[in-house]
């Protein structure tokens, strides 16, 4: 059977590009066995301490950095799960339903306030009725999401701090590395997962502190939240009631006497306050 000329050109082609695969596969074979072995997530042991320990340690952080922005999004998946929101809602829209609930419980008469320390918690004021199980429910929903929004906090900024310490350490090997390897077989690898740690740890430090960052701004604008103004005037609040004004302070003053015993008397002191104490 005769081929056409078509068929023979399509034909050549495809061997050709064989060839040119065939030809360029050990070149990608060397490519991919130059990857290091930290950017895989994995060790190289060497034998020698220092460098061991360095890589071991890298390989840790990179694992933690990974789950970093898991680890910041759980508080706000807590929250929005506690007022009947999607986990993937807006920050904004989580705030914002938190905020309609909290003032709900402030015109009842309950105030919230929120203490950082000795630990993040939020503690409340009743004036004129006690909270219900809905109210309580939410109050530990807020707590619960800002002491987690605080600890994601603190994990990722010390994660941040530890990935620093890691890249002084590795600098100063790898400044070593020539003479301290001289004469080493592997030393050109290990040459390699220095360079590439140095890449490794300043992208874990990289989105650790990112995500810190957004941790901490979560806890901030949940004490922001809980701040919804003065409460409702009524009996029994808990805020201090506004100082008396003398009978006619609002009004021009009256003309001053020329008899000094005809003086208007002081008004009357303020009443004490009235109201519970915040409770936690």
């Amino acid at each position: 059977m005769t081929r056409t000329p078509e068929r023979a050109g399509r034909l050549r082609a495809a061997a050709l590009a064989l060839l040119l695969v065939g030809a360029q596969a050990p070149l990608l074979a060397a490519c991919a066995a130059q990857t290091s072995q930290i950017e895989q997530g994995r060790a190289l042991r060497t034998g020698r301490q220092p460098h061991d320990e360095l890589f071991e340690a890298t390989r840790a952080v990179r694992e933690e950095s990974l789950k970093a922005e898991e680890l910041a999004g759980e508080a706000h998946a807590e929250l929005a799960r506690a007022l009947g929101l999607d986990p993937r809602s807006r920050g904004d829209a989580v705030l914002e339903a938190m905020r309609a609930r909290t003032a709900s419980l402030r015109a009842s008469g309950v105030l919230l306030r929120v203490e950082l320390a000795p630990e993040a918690r939020v503690v409340s004021a009743r004036g004129g009725r006690s909270l219900d199980a809905e109210g309580r429910k939410l109050i530990e929903a807020i707590e619960a999401s800002l002491k987690s929004a605080v600890a994601a906090s603190r994990q990722l900024g010390e994660l941040s701090r530890r990935a620093a310490e890691l890249e002084e350490k590795r600098a100063s090997l790898a400044a070593t590395s020539d003479d301290a390897l001289a004469g080493d077989p592997r030393r050109r690898e290990v040459k390699r997962e220095l360079d590439a740690a140095e890449r490794v740890l300043a992208e874990a430090g990289a989105v650790a502190e990112r995500h810190a960052g957004r941790a901490s701004k979560l806890a901030l604008d949940l004490v922001l939240a809980l701040d919804t103004g003065p409460a409702p005037a009524r009996r029994g609040a808990t805020s201090r009631p506004a100082p008396r004004r003398p009978p006619g302070s609002g009004k021009a003053p009256p003309p001053r006497r020329s008899n000094a015993g005809d003086a208007p008397k002081p008004p009357p002191p303020p009443p004490p306050p009235s109201g519970d104490d915040f409770d936690p």
